[in-house]
C-alpha cells in the first residue's frame, strides 16, 4: 500500500488571485485570458469555498496492524487424499489410510454417480471386514457419524479427532442388482493437515487438557 498526497492546486505555476486565496485549476481555465478585476472576481466568488493557504501543513500518523502475541500458529491446507473415476460396478470400494492429526480435522467427501450410492468414513478395522462379511454393511452404516445414503451427487464434510483412530471411506450402490453397464461414477476426498509449526497443536491440546480437568479442592 502506497499513501499519496497530491496538492489541489497541481499547477504550481497557475494563475493565483491573492485577494481570494485561491488558484483555478487549468481545466477550470476558459478560452479567453482573464483581464479584468471584474472577471477574476466572478471566478473567485466560485471557488470561494476551495481555498488554499500557503504553506500547506500536513500531518500524518501511520498505524499498522500486526500479531503482537502468539504470531506463530499451526498451518493446515487441504490434502487429496482420493481422486477417481471408474467403471461403476455392484462390489464394495474401500479406501484407507486416514488418520487425524489432530483433532477436530476436516474431511470433505464428493460423490458423483447415475445411482444412488451409499458413502460413508467407517473405523479401518470395520471397514476392511465387509468384504469377507457384506452383511455386516447395514449396522456399520447405521454406526457411522459420517455417512449419506441413497446420493448420486453431492458434496458433504465430517470431522475427526486423533483418537478415533484409523478410517476408511468407503463407497457401494444402495442397489447391486440394478447397476447400469458401461457408466462411470466418482469419488474425492480432500482432508486437512497440518503443514507447519505442528508441534503446537499437541502443546495447546496439552494446555486446553490442563484446563479442563478438575480441581482439587
Amino acid at each position: 500500500m502506497t499513501l499519496v498526497i497530491h496538492d489541489e492546486r497541481r499547477n504550481p505555476a497557475g494563475t493565483a488571485f491573492a485577494g481570494f486565496a485561491a488558484v483555478i485549476r487549468p481545466e477550470e481555465r476558459t478560452d479567453h485570458a482573464l483581464e479584468t478585476g471584474m472577471e477574476a472576481a466572478r471566478i473567485g466568488e466560485r471557488l470561494a469555498e476551495r481555498r488554499f493557504f500557503a504553506p500547506n501543513d500536513v500531518h500524518i500518523q501511520y498505524y499498522r496492524w500486526d500479531c503482537v502475541q502468539n504470531c506463530i500458529q499451526p498451518e493446515f491446507q487441504w490434502v487429496q487424499q482420493v481422486k477417481e473415476k471408474y467403471d461403476l460396478n455392484s462390489f464394495l470400494k474401500v479406501y484407507g489410510g486416514f488418520v487425524a492429526d489432530h483433532d477436530q480435522t476436516q474431511v470433505n467427501i464428493k460423490i458423483k454417480s447415475p445411482v444412488p450410492m451409499a458413502v460413508a468414513m467407517l473405523p479401518s478395522k470395520v471397514a476392511n471386514q465387509l468384504h469377507a462379511r457384506p452383511e455386516a454393511l447395514e449396522s456399520a452404516l447405521g454406526d457411522s457419524s459420517c455417512e449419506q445414503r441413497g446420493v448420486e451427487n453431492i458434496t458433504f464434510q465430517c470431522t475427526f479427532n486423533v483418537s478415533d483412530g484409523p478410517q476408511s471411506l468407503i463407497v457401494v450402490p444402495e442397489d447391486a442388482t440394478s447397476v447400469p453397464r458401461k457408466k462411470k461414477s466418482e469419488i474425492q476426498m480432500q482432508v486437512v493437515k497440518c503443514m507447519a509449526n505442528c508441534e503446537l497443536i499437541e502443546t495447546g491440546q496439552k494446555a486446553a487438557a490442563t484446563d479442563d480437568a478438575p480441581k482439587a479442592n
